[in-house]
């Protein structure tokens, strides 16, 4: 575990927010480089990229506050330091959607063509951004006894490291998402079949981690939202191709 990467004076950087920051850095030059190959406007572009980022930003951070209420009830101040860690990312999702679905209607451009240049980039942000997890010690896994394993500073427990597995599977999303933009089925393809993957990929993994509390017998809150979120995706997928197959 590398909390801090550099320290000098009164600036510190800590690797989650450098994880969060390349990985959005890297994803915002990918997608401007694609948009080229799309009818949309890289100023539009840009502009939903800033929006989608602010807004990722207050959600993710939104949830993660909600879900340790009673840690932020006792130190409310920390509640703006969410460069040491602390977003959940399903609430960045969710802000991010909502502000990509406000802003496409303002500008009057295709949400669903927007969202399939962005989406599979910002799988790419995500398994990158899970290595900021794993050298910040959040978003941890179950204690485990042998086997692939790591123990972090200050613990005598060993536990499985599953913001690596995170990692590794995002990154083949990433290229799966990928093959289905370029078969292009239809607008909003590859953003209705993330949220069924991602859905399904986050009701499995959290059975692995152990820093969230359940709260109905072994579904834990994160879970039930992968469920949502699934289910969104299914929905939406018939609404699109519907929307294909009657133009």
């Amino acid at each position: 575990m590398h909390r801090v990467i550099l320290n000098i004076g009164p600036f510190t950087l800590y690797s989650y927010g450098l994880c969060v920051a390349l990985g959005f850095l890297i994803s915002t030059i990918f997608i401007l480089r694609d948009v080229k190959d799309s009818d949309l406007k890289r100023s539009d572009v840009v502009d939903c990229l800033v929006l989608v980022l602010i807004s990722g930003l207050i959600g993710g951070r939104l949830l993660y506050v909600f879900i340790n209420a009673e840690y932020y009830m006792r130190f409310p101040l920390r509640i703006l330091m969410f460069f040491e860690g602390g977003l959940a990312f399903q609430g960045a999702l969710a802000g991010a959607v909502i502000s990509g679905v406000v802003f496409t209607r303002i500008k009057k451009i295709s949400f669903r063509k927007i969202a399939d240049l962005i989406i599979p980039y910002i799988v790419l942000g995500q398994a990158i951004g899970r290595i900021g997890c794993f050298l910040n010690g959040c978003c941890y896994g179950k204690v485990v006894e042998s086997g692939c394993a790591v123990t972090f500073p200050g613990e005598l427990v060993s536990r499985m490291p599953v913001q690596l597995y995170s990692c590794f599977i995002l990154f083949a999303f990433f290229l799966v998402l990928l093959k289905i933009r370029k078969k292009h089925f239809f607008d909003g393809c590859a953003f209705a079949s993330y949220l069924m993957i991602y859905g399904v990929f986050r009701f499995f993994m959290d059975f692995l981690r152990g820093d969230e509390l359940s709260v109905f017998y072994s579904i834990k809150l994160s879970q039930f939202i992968g469920m949502v979120t699934f289910l969104c995706g299914v929905l939406i997928f018939v609404v699109f191709k519907n929307k294909k197959v009657k133009g």
